[in-house]
């Protein structure tokens, strides 16, 4: 089939046949849509031409998509054909919780076991958009779903004027960050560590973890929280 893409109609084709009852599902899949318009808006609206687009992999959440793993045959104003490898999961939010406990700050963040790593992580709440375009009402559903915490989506602060690309050479993944504060009493903080949360009939486990707001560089390696903290510094 033909895909159009600008001035262009560029073939899609399948790594394996068993992709093709995929297909439509593919091509309704937000990520794919935001990706092939990107792809419209910027990119080829240079000297860039592309040739076709495989359609590699599909992975599902239960009936829905979850990642798309395509590679797209572009030629380079030389005539090279560039890179083109793109794992398309779409969009995703971080928040970073800043506690007030008497005159101390603390931050809550999440450990779990991340398979992609080999390991259990440290880090911010998080979660992927899903296709919905309602970021500040996806990050506090996550912050209550992995935290136990409730607030409303007013108490969110965005950090982030644009939304940040953590691994633009292979993945389309954009992350927006917020900021919320939260007053709490010790016992509260008490009641709060180590406490499992998440979507466990989901496969989620994630144990919440508190620690003091200068030791989070110390504890944890997650991109989120180094570009919260960084951002946080210009914030008004």
């Amino acid at each position: 089939m033909l895909l159009k893409i600008g001035r262009f109609q560029v073939p899609i084709t399948l790594k394996y046949p068993q992709l093709q009852e995929h297909v439509p599902k593919v091509l309704e899949f937000v990520p794919f849509r935001n990706w092939v318009s990107r792809l419209e808006n910027d990119l080829l609206k240079s000297q860039l031409t592309p040739q076709k687009i495989e359609l590699q992999d599909v992975d599902f959440f239960g009936s829905r998509i979850g990642f798309v793993k395509v590679k797209a045959d572009i030629l380079n104003e030389d005539g090279k054909l560039m890179p083109g490898i793109a794992f398309l999961r779409g969009d995703a939010v971080g928040v970073l919780v800043r506690i007030t406990s008497i005159d101390e700050h603390y931050a809550v963040l999440v450990e779990q076991p991340r398979v992609p790593l080999g390991q259990r992580f440290l880090e911010l709440p998080a979660g992927m958009l899903d296709g919905s375009k309602n970021f500040v009402g996806v990050a506090a559903q996550e912050l209550e779903e992995e935290c136990g915490i409730k607030i409303e989506p007013s108490d969110l602060k965005e950090l982030t004027k644009e939304a940040l690309v953590p691994s633009g050479g292979g993945c389309d993944e954009r992350i927006r960050l917020f900021l919320v504060d939260k007053h709490m009493d010790k016992q509260e903080l008490l009641n709060l560590q180590d406490r499992i949360g998440g979507l466990q009939d989901h496969g989620e486990r994630i144990t919440i973890k508190i620690v003091k707001w200068q030791d989070i560089p110390s504890v944890t390696a997650d991109m989120k929280a180094f570009c919260a903290l960084k951002l946080l510094e210009n914030f008004p």
